[in-house]
C-alpha cells in the first residue's frame, strides 16, 4: 500500500509539473448538415499543414463536442464518420485556444438513398474503459424483462436462476442511471425480471471501474440506462405487446420541452406468467459407503402476475450553465406463485417406498418508490463542472405462502404457512467536482454519503389442522439490518502525446450492523478501506487504442444472504443465510487492445483478479436426509483470462457481433475443517448476426453457449440457447412490428453435478422458462427512428 500512494503522489506531482506544457486546445461541435443534430463517435484528426502528419486525434462526444491538443503551428482538420463525406477544415493557424464553434458533416451521395440505415447506431459500442449495449437494436428484446436484456450483453450471463455474473464472476455491481436503486440492491432474483425492458434505452458494463465508482462490485458493474429524451416539442414512444407464455403488456415514453423546462414521463404495465422446475436425484450414504438414503425431488411451478412502472419527472434549465433535475419512480408487483413439490422415496433397487406432495401457493407483492434531486453546474472552462444528487428510495417486499403437505398411506395432511415481509429505506447524498487546468490535464473529486435500514421478519406456522397452527421456533426470527458508508475520492488524469494517464484513491468508511431480535444475536464490522485505481492509455494511431488498468475493489454480502431463513416450499432442501459473512476484497489487472476497422472494431484484453474472503454457497447434507445451502467466506480465488469483443458490417446488409470469454480460476478454502479446492476452466461465447433485408425489414438471430466448469463441491454443465427476431418498419416508419423468439429450443437450463464423500446430487431446474414468443409494436411520436436510435 505504501508503494501505492507513493505512485500515487508521484503521479500528481508529474501532472502539476505538466501543467505548464505549452499546447493549445482546438474545440468544436460536430453537426449532421441535414436537420442540426449532433453527429457522436465520429474521428477526428488534426494534421500538420507542413508534411501532412499526424498531430492529434479524438473521438467526438455523444453530443458532438470534440477537442484536440496540439502544439502551436498550422494544421488543418479531417473529421471521418460512416455514411458521411468526409470533411476537411483547412487553414488553421494555432498560436492559443482555438474555438472552431459548430462544423457540420453532410452524408455521402451513396447514403442518401438509403438514409435510415447510414446514421443508425451500432448495438454495441466498444470504448477502453467499458462496453455501451443499445437495446433499441436488438431485435429480441421486445416485451422482455431486464433480466433478458442483461443476458444479451457481452461479458454478462444471467443464469436460468437468476444470478448475475459478468466474466464468469458473480461479484457484479448493478446501477440505474449511475445510481444505486433499492429494488435491485436486495439480492431479490426476480426484482430484475420486474422491471421492464420497455423503459431500458442503454446498458453500459464497465469491467475494471476507476475510484470514481463506488468500490463495491468486485468483477465490474451494470449500469441501465433509462430512456430520456430532450427534444425540443413533445415526442417520444407508445409500445404493446403479446406473447407465449403469456406475456401482456404496454408502455409509453414521453417527452416535452418548452423554453427552459423539459418533462419526462415513463410508464409501463404487464402480466405475465410462465412454467418452471426441475428434478434432483440425490444420494446419502454411511462412513462405509453403503447407501443410507435415496429419493428425487420434482418440483413443478408456474409464477407471474402483474407488474407496472411510472415515471415522471423534469429539467429545469436555470440557465445556460445551471440544471436541475429531479424526479419520482413508483413501481409495483403482485404475483401469485403456484408450485408442487414431489418427494419420491426409494431403495437401494429403486423401488418406490413413499411419496410425499407440497401444494404451495404463494402471494407475493412488491412497491418501490423511489425519488432523485440532481443538480449540475458547468463553468466557462470546458468540461468544468459540479453535480449534486440527493436520491431516497423506499422499497416494500410481501411474501405469504400457504402450505399443503400430504403423504399416501398417513393419517391426515400437514398444514404450513410462512410469511416473508421486507421494509427497506435507502438515502444517497453525493457531490463530484471535475476541474480542468486545460484540455489535457484535470482533476476530480467527489464525497458520498448512503443509509440503508432493513426490517425483515420471517415465521412458519404448522399443524394438523389449519385452524390451529403452531409457530416453529427455527423460523421465527426478525433482522434488523443497518449499513452506513461514507466515501470521498480524488483522481488526476492527463493527456501527453500519444499517453494518456490516471490515477485515483477512494477511501470508504462502513458501519454495518446485523441484528436477530427475537434470537439476541449480533454482528457489527466497522472497517475503513482504501481503493486505489490507475490506468494508463497509449494510441498507437488514429485507430488504435491501448489501455492498462488496475482497481482494487470489494464486494459487500447483499442482505439476503445475511438472513438466516428463507422460504419453505422446500424443506429438504433449504436455503439459509449467515449474518456472520464479511466482504470480498479484489485486486483486478487487465490489459486491453481497442482496434477500429473501417466497417466495424475489435477489442482484446487480458485479465487477472486475485479475491480473498471468497463468498462461496456450500451445499451441507444432515443425518437426517436434508441438505442445506449455506454461504459462507471460503478462502481466496485467483482468476484470469482473456476475452474478445468483435463487431464487423460483412456487407452492407449484414452486422456481425461475437465476443468470447475464456477464464481460469483457482479456489482454495476450507470450512469445518473440510478443505474445498478446484481447478476452475470455461468460456463463454455469443455470436449475433443482423441482416438487412430490404430498407424496412431486418431479421437476428443470436447463439449462447456457457461451457461446462467445475465448483468447489462438484460441476456445473454447459448451457446453450438461441434467440431470433425479425421487425418491419410500417405507417411511413413512424411504427416497428417486431416478432422474437427466445430460448426457441428450451435448452437454457441450469444442469449441476454434486459429488462429496457421503452425498451425490444430479440436477437440473429452471426458474421460469426462458422458451418464449412475443410480438410487439412501437409507435414513434414526431421522433425519426434511426435517428432517435443513434448515439
Amino acid at each position: 500500500m505504501r508503494r501505492l500512494l507513493l505512485l500515487f503522489f508521484c503521479f500528481c506531482s508529474a501532472v502539476t509539473a505538466a501543467v505548464q506544457a505549452q499546447e493549445y486546445p482546438l474545440t468544436g461541435t460536430l453537426l449532421q448538415a441535414d436537420g442540426g443534430e449532433p453527429l457522436g463517435f465520429a474521428t477526428a484528426i488534426a494534421y500538420r499543414q507542413a508534411d501532412s502528419t499526424m498531430a492529434a486525434n479524438a473521438t467526438t462526444e455523444i453530443d458532438g463536442s470534440f477537442a484536440l491538443e496540439v502544439p502551436g503551428g498550422k494544421y488543418y482538420l479531417i473529421f471521418q464518420f460512416l455514411g458521411y463525406d468526409n470533411k476537411v477544415v483547412a487553414g488553421l493557424t494555432v498560436s492559443g485556444p482555438l474555438a472552431l464553434g459548430e462544423v457540420t458533416m453532410g452524408q455521402s451521395s451513396v447514403a442518401l438513398e438509403t438514409v435510415t440505415v447510414a446514421a443508425e447506431r451500432s448495438q454495441m459500442v466498444m470504448k477502453l474503459d467499458k462496453r455501451v449495449f443499445n437495446v433499441a437494436k436488438d431485435l429480441t428484446g421486445g416485451g422482455s424483462t431486464a433480466a433478458d436484456i442483461l443476458n444479451n450483453v457481452p461479458s454478462v450471463n444471467v443464469d436460468p436462476e437468476g444470478n448475475v455474473s459478468l466474466r464468469g464472476s458473480n461479484g457484479v455491481r448493478i446501477l440505474v442511471d449511475g445510481k444505486p436503486s433499492a429494488m435491485l440492491s436486495s439480492g431479490d432474483l426476480d426484482a430484475l425480471r420486474r422491471l421492464q425492458g420497455d423503459i431500458i434505452e442503454s446498458v453500459e458494463v464497465i469491467t475494471n471501474p476507476s475510484a470514481r465508482y463506488e468500490a463495491e462490485g468486485e468483477a465490474g458493474i451494470i449500469n441501465i440506462i433509462l430512456k430520456k429524451n430532450r427534444k425540443t416539442g413533445i415526442n417520444g414512444s407508445f409500445g404493446a405487446n403479446v406473447g407465449y407464455p403469456e406475456n401482456f403488456g404496454a408502455s409509453y415514453n414521453l417527452n416535452y420541452r418548452r423554453n427552459a423546462f423539459n418533462l419526462f414521463s415513463n410508464f409501463g404495465v404487464s402480466y405475465r406468467r410462465s412454467p418452471g422446475g426441475g428434478s434432483d436425484e440425490q444420494r446419502f450414504f454411511n462412513p462405509d459407503g453403503s447407501l443410507r438414503q435415496f429419493y428425487e425431488t420434482v418440483t413443478e411451478q408456474d409464477r407471474g402476475g402483474f407488474g407496472g412502472n411510472f415515471q415522471l419527472g423534469t429539467d429545469w434549465f436555470i440557465n445556460d450553465k445551471t440544471q436541475l433535475t429531479g424526479y419520482l419512480l413508483y413501481r409495483k408487483s403482485d404475483d401469485n406463485n403456484l408450485t408442487d413439490v414431489f418427494y419420491r422415496d426409494f431403495d437401494d433397487n429403486r423401488t418406490l417406498t413413499s411419496l410425499t406432495v407440497r401444494d404451495v401457493e404463494e402471494k407475493s407483492g412488491n412497491q418501490n418508490l423511489e425519488g432523485s434531486l440532481n443538480f449540475k453546474r458547468t463553468f466557462e472552462q470546458k468540461d468544468q463542472e459540479w453535480t449534486a444528487v440527493f436520491q431516497y428510495s423506499l422499497d416494500d417486499d410481501l411474501e405469504l405462502s400457504d402450505i399443503v403437505e400430504t403423504s399416501p398411506g398417513e393419517t391426515g395432511p400437514l398444514f404450513q404457512t410462512s410469511s416473508n415481509t421486507e421494509y427497506e429505506t435507502n438515502l444517497l447524498v453525493q457531490t463530484d467536482y471535475v476541474h480542468p487546468f486545460n484540455d489535457s490535464i484535470k482533476i476530480e473529486g467527489g464525497l458520498r454519503a448512503t443509509f440503508r435500514t432493513i426490517q425483515n421478519a420471517f415465521q412458519v406456522q404448522e399443524g394438523p389442522n389449519p385452524d390451529d397452527l403452531q409457530i416453529v421456533g427455527a423460523f421465527d426470527d426478525e433482522l434488523a439490518y443497518n449499513e452506513n458508508i461514507a466515501a470521498g475520492y480524488f483522481i488526476a488524469s492527463g493527456e501527453f502525446g500519444r499517453f494518456g494517464v490516471q490515477g485515483g484513491l477512494r477511501g470508504e468508511l462502513s458501519d454495518v450492523t446485523a441484528v436477530l431480535l427475537k434470537s439476541q444475536t449480533s454482528n457489527e464490522q466497522n472497517y475503513f478501506n482504501l481503493f486505489p485505481s490507475a490506468a494508463v492509455t497509449y494510441q498507437f494511431a488514429e485507430t488504435t487504442q491501448l489501455q492498462l488498468s488496475y482497481s482494487r475493489r470489494l464486494s459487500r454480502p447483499y442482505f439476503r444472504l445475511l438472513l438466516p431463513f428463507s422460504n419453505f416450499n422446500n424443506p429438504r432442501n433449504n436455503s439459509q443465510g449467515n449474518p456472520t459473512l464479511r466482504p470480498e476484497y479484489t485486486d483486478a489487472y487487465e490489459a486491453g487492445i481497442l482496434k477500429y476497422l473501417p466497417r466495424g472494431s475489435v477489442l482484446a484484453s487480458i485479465y487477472y483478479r486475485y479475491t480473498t474472503g471468497v463468498i462461496q454457497r456450500l451445499l451441507l447434507p444432515a443425518d437426517d436426509g436434508t441438505t442445506l445451502r449455506f454461504p459462507v467466506n471460503l478462502g481466496t480465488r485467483n482468476a484470469y483470462g482473456v476475452e474478445f469483443n468483435f463487431n464487423y458490417d460483412l456487407a452492407d446488409w449484414w452486422k456481425l457481433t461475437t465476443d468470447f470469454n475464456l477464464y481460469q480460476a483457482r479456489v482454495e478454502g476450507q470450512y469445518q475443517e473440510t478443505t474445498y479446492a478446484t481447478d476452475i476452466t470455461s468460456w463463454n461465447g455469443r455470436l449475433t448476426n443482423k441482416y438487412d433485408l430490404t430498407d424496412k425489414l431486418q431479421a437476428q438471430g443470436t447463439f449462447d453457449y456457457d461451457a461446462p466448469q467445475n465448483t468447489p463441491q462438484g460441476r456445473d454443465l454447459g448451457v446453450y440457447s438461441f434467440d431470433v427476431g425479425g421487425s418491419l418498419d410500417v405507417l411511413r416508419g413512424k411504427g416497428t412490428l417486431t416478432l422474437s423468439g427466445r430460448d426457441i429450443f428450451n435448452t437454457r437450463i441450469r444442469q449441476s453435478l454434486v459429488e462429496l464423500p457421503n452425498y451425490t446430487s444430479s440436477s437440473n431446474f429452471q426458474w421460469r422458462r426462458a422458451q418464449s414468443i412475443v410480438l410487439s409494436f412501437v409507435y414513434r411520436l414526431n421522433q425519426e427512428k434511426r435517428r432517435e436510435e443513434r448515439e
